[in-house]
């Protein structure tokens, strides 16, 4: 027996009476549903490809309704389901979306519960949410997964997006099963959009590292004394480096070493990697000067 699950959402407000909806508007709907859809999936385990699909006449007159069939392709195109939905995982993935055995409660639900309130700690195990405040709220840890999920919360953002227009004053969740009827599961307005902007990815610390110390031969470009900073060549790539070999800044500060256009350094470097914030840096740090190298002055004759 074949086994069609269902999703049904709807954006409402008095700009979709007719229930139409601009296809800039429409377009960007469909397909953040159905990423949320797929990212939903694959936070909470799913490993086939989840297909999703419109429904023959889903659209309604008042709002933009539609019903999205939800469908798994294993090892044949276009397939239908040869399994239960909970062999599939496509119960869970209802669950967390809102449908399921505990209707409306899913990942919409839950932001919206948090309203914004400072988490003080999360039982992922035991799908339990602890607020600053101190209530508790009970969810199940396949929807604390899409909680977390970055490419969940984008796709839920995303979702939510088109209620901010003109003319659209809300999101719900329906009834997939009562099509003729405008059974609200869930419903989020216009004031609670800000709600579901999706935080920034968590902060994985900074990461530094050195590479293993190397020789090579440097041709002088520029100097800057102010920052300690030397402008090099390898012949390829310039680069701005530190140099910490004591006797050779000694004799330079002395005025023992001077250097001229094309003067070369022999050195041994190695280059200190960091990610600060996301961004990579990378520093050329010069331990030692084994030989300054002078420019040919003079022309070479050919005797």
């Amino acid at each position: 027996m074949s086994t069609i699950e269902k999703a049904r959402i709807a954006y409402t407000g008095s700009g979709l009476n007719d229930g139409t909806m601009p296809v800039k508007d429409l377009a960007p709907a469909l397909l953040a549903f159905t990423e949320l859809v797929e990212s939903a999936y694959r936070a909470i385990g799913g490993t086939n490809p989840v297909k999703v699909m419109l429904n023959q006449d889903s659209l309604h007159k008042g709002s933009f309704d539609i019903t999205f069939l939800l469908n798994l392709d294993i090892l044949q195109q276009v397939k239908l389901f040869m399994s239960t939905a909970q062999e599939t995982g496509l119960t869970d993935l209802l669950t967390v979306l809102g449908w399921g055995t505990a209707a409306g409660k899913g990942i919409f639900w839950l932001i919206k519960k948090i309203h914004g309130r400072k988490i003080k700690s999360i039982d992922a195990p035991r799908g339990e949410i602890t607020l600053a405040d101190g209530e508790t709220i009970q969810t199940d840890p396949n929807t604390i997964k899409v909680f977390l999920n970055v490419d969940c919360r984008v796709g839920v953002e995303k979702v939510i997006e088109p209620v901010k227009q003109e003319g659209i004053d809300g999101f719900e969740l329906r009834d997939p099963d009562r099509n003729n009827q405008e059974q609200t599961l869930l419903q989020i307005d216009k004031r609670e959009t800000e709600l579901f902007k999706a935080p920034p990815a968590a902060d994985e610390g900074d990461i530094e590292s050195d590479t293993a110390e190397q020789e090579m031969l440097a041709r002088i470009i520029s100097v800057n004394f102010d920052l300690g900073k030397w402008r090099l060549s390898d012949g390829t790539n310039s680069f701005w480096a530190s140099i910490e070999d004591k006797d050779f800044l000694q004799k330079v500060d002395k005025g023992e070493l001077s250097f001229r256009k094309g003067d070369m350094l022999r050195i041994r470097y190695y280059v200190h990697q960091a990610v600060k914030n996301g961004k990579l840096s990378s520093d050329y740090i010069i331990t030692s000067v084994l030989e300054l190298k002078r420019a040919p002055q003079q022309i070479k004759l050919d005797l």
